[in-house]
């Protein structure tokens, strides 16, 4: 392995492949966290060869794990979800550590894991067989098949949940896998191989293989991975959806987002403040459902002064977590520095925070951002941090055109309490997840997470009944038993 500057607080990442960790001579990188700056581990770079073995192993492991029942199957996660919730509070300070995330965000994120875990324990009463007599004396049935070899590629945000959108229902619906974690944030992927392996799952079935671009780039050109999952930017996404699919594979990619709230006069003032505040600096902002622009239609002083007033209220290091890296924070930092060049008007300043005792972490505090134009960068382009830009309008209709501008999709919200006007929005806005009087629209298991435009690649959604139909193939069977039937254009 490849030596390292300091003390490791945890052990070497290494990959995992057949059930074993494979101590491997790879190159590496260093992983700090980004809430001090402490040296955390280190993770391999692996090669194609890397990639190569972990298939062989998925593909040994899958005749056997695709003959158990969904039944079968199941009883290792019923398992698995209860080792995470005795290991809760341990998984969270990991996620803290190389997250940066608060303790109380990492617990929320790994109760969705377990959430997501929970919706994969019901497997067995969501996809049992059609079977329709369509002919006297000839039956038809409708039989789901895994896809087979399948892989996931996972990044820094949420080093648990989202992972566990595409591996427990992969795996129950009998499909063997292989993740590449964002190499920011390996070390919760490396617990949950563990815990998978306590609780029955047979060795091959899961497979962690670490590293960058390459093994993104080997994952869609291998041609005995079926099917892709992708959670990142939009540029990544792009690319992978369309080297998968010029491969053949089946491949949903899941982009990045500019998620606008409209917020009108008649909103309650409270409620639409401290919802606002906390959908912009909840996990830093680092999330693809964060608030990242807000429409104010008419007028809605008192409203923007009590948004001001909350995120004032919000202490880095406390409320807020630190984000991933000092590339991160300079990007932020910067474009708040040009809205402010281009005329807006900064009613909030999260730049410069230095935490006592963390002088080397990455913080950004609670920024509010006024007198926004639609054309400026700051209200056109992901910014990933505590950030809301403020943009003002005339009309709904007005708010609801500035909101289809944006190439992305994934969520739009609306603060009112006048019914219709909700209602427009939900009917008019280019989202795939709408949020009335709510700041992050995610919705909960069994309905799925996906949303439009710059935002997903490929059919389907990630989580809930539709990932299903992504992980699965459908044989289509049809018998005919009973040798006194009429000849017809079936026989």
């Amino acid at each position: 392995m490849a030596t390292h500057t300091g003390t490791l607080k945890y052990e070497a990442v290494q990959n995992y492949i057949n059930g074993r960790f494979q101590d491997e001579a790879l190159e590496a990188l260093e992983v700090h966290s980004p809430l001090d700056g402490t040296l955390l581990t280190t993770v391999p770079l692996s090669t194609e060869k890397t990639l190569d073995q972990a298939v062989q192993a998925a593909k040994n492991a899958l005749p056997q794990w695709s003959a158990a029942t969904v039944k079968e199957r199941v009883q290792i996660f019923y398992t698995y979800r209860n080792l995470l919730l005795e290991n809760l509070d341990r998984l969270s300070e990991l996620i803290c550590a190389e997250n940066g995330k608060t303790f109380s965000e990492a617990r929320a994120e790994l109760e969705k894991s377990v959430e997501l875990t929970e919706f994969a324990c019901s497997m067995p009463q969501m996809v049992g067989e059609e079977v329709l007599e369509v002919s006297r004396g000839v039956e038809c049935r409708i039989e789901r098949r895994p896809v087979g070899v399948v892989a996931s590629i996972t990044p820094f945000n949420f080093p648990s949940m989202v992972p566990h959108w595409s591996i427990p229902n992969a795996l129950v619906l009998g499909n063997t896998m292989i993740v590449k974690p964002s190499e920011k944030v390996p070390l919760s992927l490396v617990e949950a191989a563990k815990l998978l392996q306590k609780a029955g799952l047979p060795d091959g079935v899961f497979n962690i293989v670490n590293g960058d671009k390459t093994i993104v780039e080997a994952i869609c050109d291998h041609p005995d991975i079926g099917a892709i999952s992708f959670v990142g930017s939009t540029a990544v996404a792009k690319t992978v959806y369309r080297r998968g699919t010029s491969n053949l594979k089946r491949v949903l990619a899941m982009g990045g987002a500019k998620n606008h709230l409209i917020v009108l006069p008649d909103a309650h003032v409270a409620m639409t403040a401290t919802n606002v505040i906390a959908s912009v600096t909840g996990c830093a902002g680092q999330r693809c459902m964060a608030a990242a622009a807000m429409i104010a239609v008419g007028n809605t002083e008192e409203i923007i002064d009590r948004i001001c007033e909350e995120a004032r209220k919000m202490e880095p290091g406390k409320d807020i977590g630190a984000v991933i890296s000092k590339a991160a924070l300079q990007r932020i930092e910067n474009y708040i520095t040009q809205a402010e060049q281009q005329g807006a008007k900064i009613r909030v300043d999260g730049r410069g925070v230095k935490i006592p005792g963390r002088e080397n972490g990455y913080y950004v505090g609670a920024t509010v951002i006024d007198q926004v134009s639609p054309d400026m960068a700051i209200a056109r382009e992901e910014v990933f941090g505590p950030v809301l830009a403020i943009m003002r309008s005339q009309s709904l209709k007005e708010a609801i055109s500035i909101e289809n501008a944006n190439p992305y999709g994934n969520a739009a919200a609306v603060f009112t309490q006048n019914g219709g006007a909700a209602r427009e929005v939900i009917n008019q806005a280019s989202a795939g997840m709408i949020g009335v009087n709510v700041g992050v629209p995610v919705p909960r298991e069994p309905f799925s997470f996906g949303g439009w435009n710059e935002s997903k690649f490929g059919a389907l959604d990630i989580t809930g009944k539709s990932s299903i139909e992504f992980w699965t193939q459908l044989k289509k069977v049809t018998t005919k038993w009973n040798a006194e039937a009429g000849i017809n254009w079936m026989s």
